[in-house]
């Protein structure tokens, strides 16, 4: 499987995902489970992607680029206070997670020490993803790490379900001692079938379509919200 055929399948989980989150009542909860497969994917492929960029400088300006372009129609699409600086969204935790792995790369190679690299290079930018509420926090980053740094594969993706695991456990024992949590949290075992999804992965790009997979989102925001808003304008005016 190419990596534009697992963009694909990120990319329309995603779409579920965020039907599920702007249209309430409209769509199914169950479609956020669906959504759970997007980041598992979408961030094993940027791992990659650093793996073999020539230039992964430019990587981390259009991901920067595009955090900034998604920010205001993904504040609207999810009902935020437009806030460059809270409640992020996803192209922030990507740029992070690139940044981690190039600053790493940069401070091993000039020290040869990989604690100080650690302490010096991905500690610091996943501090930055909590401070900005980025989706995913800190962890985030620190996944878009481990998938690039973990070698073989299969150790990877064991990963990958330890990830998803760690995060659900805790969630549901505090559901059980009838701790408040977000049931959207819930949903993260679902998240476990990206692992034989990437499994099938065979290192091929596929179908060139760099453009379609960033522009998608802002966009979908975008279009998500301003349906979101008519709908809301159409209900009062009755």
């Amino acid at each position: 499987m190419t990596a534009f055929a697992l963009k694909t399948i990120a990319l329309a989980a995603m779409l579920a995902d965020h039907l599920a989150v702007v249209f309430p009542g409209t769509f199914p909860f169950w479609f956020r489970g669906i959504g759970r497969l997007a980041w598992p994917i979408f961030a094993y492929l940027l791992a990659e992607g650093f793996r073999h960029t020539k230039a992964p400088e430019k990587f981390l300006a259009r991901l920067f680029a595009f955090a900034l372009i998604s920010e205001i129609p993904y504040d609207i699409a999810m009902g935020n206070n437009i806030d460059f600086f809270a409640d992020t969204n996803i192209f922030y935790t990507l740029f992070l997670g690139g940044t981690a792995i190039f600053l790493y790369g940069r401070h091993q190679a000039r020290s040869g020490r990989q604690t100080m690299a650690f302490l010096a290079a991905i500690l610091p930018t996943a501090i930055l993803a909590e401070i900005l509420s980025a989706e995913y926090r800190g962890i985030g980053v620190l996944f878009i790490y481990a998938m690039h740094a973990i070698q073989p594969k299969t150790v990877r993706l064991t990963a990958l379900g330890a990830f998803a695991l760690s995060q659900f456990i805790p969630l549901a024992a505090a559901g059980s001692l009838g701790i408040g949590t977000k049931p959207e949290y819930l949903l993260l075992p679902f998240a476990l079938a990206a692992i034989p999804l990437l499994a099938l992965y065979n290192g091929e790009r596929g179908t060139r379509a760099k453009w379609l997979f960033y522009w998608a989102y802002p966009a979908h925001l975008a279009a998500f919200a301003a349906i979101a808003g008519a709908m809301h304008g159409f209900l009062r005016s009755w």
